[in-house]
């Protein structure tokens, strides 16, 4: 009788221990089911939310554009207007205050960031060579030997990546020689000759350029001298492959190359010529080239070469940035203004 309630109280024990094993293997399945499922919703939360904000950004990044966009035909009319009524340019026109206007109130989503650059107060590079086109001639020796001038002395004035005179004027010599029609090699430049004899040759233009960063296929020219870098100046900031008479406007040039038209110029004349072409109340005298010369106690040894200076600006560069939170889109554009005061548009892109 013993060994028979043994046996009943055994199975007992056995039959609760499949059961709580069975009740475990059930909570671990339903944890296991539970931990799969917040998984899979996180990772389609992930996913979802990751396309929502790719499509959201895709919509800000269209409203964007279209601000930019509006931005250039905003520049555009305003140098349309400016032209009617100045017959020169300077930092005092309505086009030059535009990066300090507010655009927010015309956009009901994201601003607009809007800037003029005046490329006609920057050296004309392909006016460093007298050009022919259908017979017509671009330009003239003069210019052309004043402007190779003035870039000779920009190279050596210690702002660029420019160890000393040879190199300046092999740097010079060798954009000329790119430039010309012919195949005459200067006395510091290179032509066709040198150009194929590289690892990966290629043919010298004997062309004017299309853009800046052409210059980086000429010999001499690094991207450190073209961009500049932490410690050096970039020399595509004072360049524009744009030109009509090779002149640039004294208005609107930058220091840099105002300090490098005379070799007696200083620090404290560029000083005195900026702070001069920034006052309101000396807007009209800025028609004169030589409106310099009625700065108070300015140097009678020191004459401008009228050759290459003008008051009168053609090319601008319109920087129009589309701006909404950490979002953005820039759009650059360079235009011409022509004799009639319409202005046409030469290129952009949408950075």
């Amino acid at each position: 009788m013993g060994d028979r309630k043994l046996q009943v109280v055994g199975k007992r024990i056995g039959l609760g221990a499949i059961w709580r094993n069975q009740r475990g293997m059930a909570l671990l399945i339903t944890i296991m089911t539970v931990a799969l499922l917040v998984a899979v919703t996180i990772e389609f939360h992930k996913t979802t939310w990751g396309k929502f904000l790719a499509a959201n950004n895709f919509r800000v990044g269209g409203q964007l554009k279209t601000i930019a966009y509006s931005g250039v035909n905003i520049a555009i009319a305003v140098l349309e207007k400016d032209g009617v009524e100045n017959q020169f340019d300077s930092f005092l026109d309505s086009w030059a205050n535009l990066a300090n206007q507010q655009f927010a109130e015309l956009f009901p989503t994201g601003t607009l960031r809007l800037e003029v650059v005046d490329l006609s107060g920057r050296l004309p590079i392909n006016s460093l060579v007298v050009e022919k086109v259908d017979g017509k001639q671009i330009g003239d020796e003069a210019t052309a030997r004043e402007l190779r001038t003035l870039l000779f002395r920009m190279l050596l004035s210690g702002a660029f990546a420019v160890d000393n005179e040879t190199e300046a004027r092999s740097i010079v010599d060798a954009i000329v020689d790119w430039l010309d029609e012919d195949n005459n090699e200067s006395e510091y430049g290179a032509e066709n000759g040198y150009y194929q004899s590289l690892d990966k040759p290629y043919s010298c233009k004997n062309g004017p350029l299309q853009s800046i960063e052409e210059l980086l296929l000429v010999k001499g020219i690094t991207p450190a001298l073209l961009f500049g870098s932490s410690e050096t100046k970039g020399l595509a900031d004072y360049l524009t492959v744009y030109r009509k008479d090779g002149k640039i406007n004294l208005n609107t040039a930058p220091s840099l190359i105002i300090k490098n038209l005379d070799p007696l110029m200083n620090d404290q004349l560029v000083e005195k010529i900026d702070k001069y072409r920034r006052d309101k109340n000396n807007k009209e005298h800025l028609k004169d080239p030589n409106w310099y010369r009625s700065i108070g106690g300015w140097p009678g040894d020191i004459v401008l070469n009228q050759t290459i200076l003008t008051t009168k600006s053609t090319f601008f560069m319109i920087i129009a940035t589309g701006v909404f939170d950490t979002l953005s889109r820039r759009l650059v554009a360079n235009v011409e203004r022509l004799d009639t005061n319409e202005v046409n548009l030469l290129g952009q892109r949408m950075e």
